[in-house]
């Protein structure tokens, strides 16, 4: 059976900056990226559109039952001959029984829980100094940035997300930890759970999880 993994971490601790890595290093596998999706779902002008979108930009976690019905769509359509990689989901027990649930009607791997460890004050300096393309949807550093309003890839016009705005961060950070300790011991228990250093160089980051992630 193909093992999957889970890419988890604090908000700003380099999952889908890793995950990116990893497509471009020529790895395939099968990406599930709950937070995308969703981003998707909030830009539509819809009451649904606009229900995801406030429950983003006030750091809460979006209806749970409407999530696990996204995720359980998207891997009926996955390739049962690669790895799946979860990108930051689940973040709940609720979410973990769930997806376990799907995994095993599908009969695909329980995943590996993958954490990048960040201190909370590298979070908070990433997420405020993150900008996003509103076109080709690439991340960029503000501070680097030669020019602050346009994207470099393909001159689209950069945006700050609306939870990584400061009144947003402070109440993600505080469900990531209400949640963390018991996620950490429910993949403890079975085996599959990992820490990397995530405040250690990006290429060192992505040397650890291809480590992880390529069959032997």
């Amino acid at each position: 059976m193909t093992k999957n993994f889970i890419i988890y971490g604090y908000p700003g601790a380099g999952k889908t900056t890793q995950i990116e890595m990893l497509k471009k290093s020529g790895f395939r596998f099968f990406h599930v990226a709950v937070g995308k999706l969703l981003r998707e779902i909030a830009a539509d002008d819809t009451p649904l559109g606009r229900k995801v979108k406030d429950s983003m930009a006030s750091g809460e976690l979006v209806d749970e039952d409407f999530v696990l019905r996204l995720v359980k769509d998207t891997l009926r359509t996955a390739d049962r001959n690669l790895p799946i990689i979860f990108d930051g989901y689940p973040r709940s027990m609720n979410q973990i029984r769930g997806m376990e649930e799907i995994c095993r009607e599908y009969g695909l791997d329980i995943p590996t829980l993958v954490c990048l460890k960040i201190t909370k004050e590298e979070a908070v300096r990433r997420l405020t100094d993150r900008r996003i393309c509103s076109v080709c949807k690439e991340n960029f550093s503000f501070t680097e940035l030669p020019d602050k309003e346009k994207c470099l890839k393909c001159g689209g016009k950069l945006i700050q997300r609306e939870d990584d705005k400061p009144e947003a961060i402070e109440s993600r950070f505080d469900l990531f930890d209400l949640q963390f300790g018991v996620i950490r011991h429910h993949y403890q228990s079975l085996g599959k759970y990992v820490e990397i250093d995530g405040m250690k160089s990006e290429d060192e980051v992505q040397e650890k999880i291809i480590s992880l992630v390529r069959p032997i």
